[in-house]
Parts: structure tokens; C-alpha cells; sequence
């Protein structure tokens, strides 16, 4: 049963544990004095029962990937992408998605506007051609996540095509993918 559901149904739980969870997990050792900060509550004393399985939940995170001192040596050898979306509120143009393009030389970004995530491999096309156009030299790699948007039948054709090799990263593990992670961070 959910704490919720207990905190709801007649179980028999310490004041000291209710009034924990509903003060939003407030740490046991402030709930003392809530008698001298709130009207007409409980005189509650610190007798809890070890720690809040929740308030534990909630501070588990996963340990941080070592951070990688290499880089590509030359242009367009590896670019990173991901897209980010949907967005509240709409653009002006009423778009609600975007997509980068991270050059892993020297951190160069693109960031192209969409309205909708199959527009991914338009952007893809127009950003190859604009930046292989400017500097005479060919993109190598791609490092994205499994998203449908860049394992459509049309984007890996196309791929082969252009000779890019593709950089698919681990399903759920987001740090692999982490230059553009991080670029999402900083662009919202």
C-alpha cells in the first residue's frame, strides 16, 4: 500500500510520521518546534521509526559517469545530437521542439527549430549539407540516443549513403549521451 493510501485508511501511524509526510517529508528534527511556528497542532515529539523510505528514495541518484578527457582531433569526426521536447510554451512560430548538432571537437553547436520530432532528419540533411559546405570536410560519426527519430529505415539509408557511422548510446543511460545532455541543460 502506497504511503499516501496509508496516510488515508485508519492504520494506526505515530502523529510524528503524519505529520511528516504531510508537511512534504520535513526533516523529523524541525517537527518539534512546528508548535511554536503553527497554531492549534500537536506538541509532536522527534519518535520515529529509523528513516523514511521515501525521503531515502528520493535522495538515491545515480553515481556520476567519469568524465572522458578525449576528444575528436579534427572537425565534424563525431557529432553529437539529441532532441529536446515538447516545450511549454509554444515558440512564436508555435514550435515545441528542438534538436542540436554538437561538433565534439571544438563544442560547437547548432540548433535547429522544430514542430514536430520526424522533422529530425530534414534538420539532419540541411545541417550536413551547411556545415560540410563550410569547411570542405565530411561528417564521420553520429552519437545520438534510440530514438525513432534517428533508427527510421529513411535516417539509417541515409546514413549509409553519406558513409556516417551511427553512435547509438545504452537505452536508458542518457550519460553516454551526455555533451547534448548537458547542451539541453544550458539552452532551457
Amino acid at each position: 500500500m502506497s504511503p499516501m493510501a496509508q496516510a488515508l485508511v485508519h492504520i494506526e501511524i505515530s502523529p510524528c510520521e503524519l505529520w511528516h509526510r504531510r508537511f512534504g517529508h520535513l526533516h523529523f528534527k524541525i517537527l518539534p518546534t512546528l508548535s511554536s511556528i503553527v497554531n492549534d497542532i500537536l506538541n509532536l515529539k522527534e519518535d520515529h521509526e529509523g528513516v523514511c523510505k521515501q525521503c531515502a528514495l528520493g535522495k538515491n541518484t545515480k553515481r556520476p559517469f567519469g568524465s572522458s578527457a578525449s576528444r575528436s582531433k579534427e572537425i565534424l569526426d563525431l557529432i553529437h545530437s539529441d532532441v529536446c521536447g515538447p516545450m511549454t510554451p509554444k515558440s512564436l512560430g508555435g514550435h515545441v521542439y528542438y534538436v542540436t548538432f554538437i561538433s565534439d571537437h571544438s563544442r560547437k553547436a547548432w540548433v535547429y527549430l522544430m514542430k514536430t520530432k520526424d522533422k529530425v532528419f530534414p534538420k539532419f540533411q540541411e545541417f550536413k549539407a551547411k556545415v560540410e559546405n563550410l569547411t570542405g570536410k565530411r561528417i564521420k560519426m553520429l552519437r545520438s540516443n534510440n530514438g525513432g527519430e534517428y533508427t527510421s529505415k529513411e535516417i539509417t539509408t541515409f546514413y549509409k549513403e553519406s558513409g556516417i557511422k551511427r553512435k547509438l548510446i545504452v537505452p536508458y543511460n542518457v550519460e553516454q549521451n551526455g555533451v547534448a545532455e548537458r547542451k539541453n541543460r544550458s539552452i532551457e
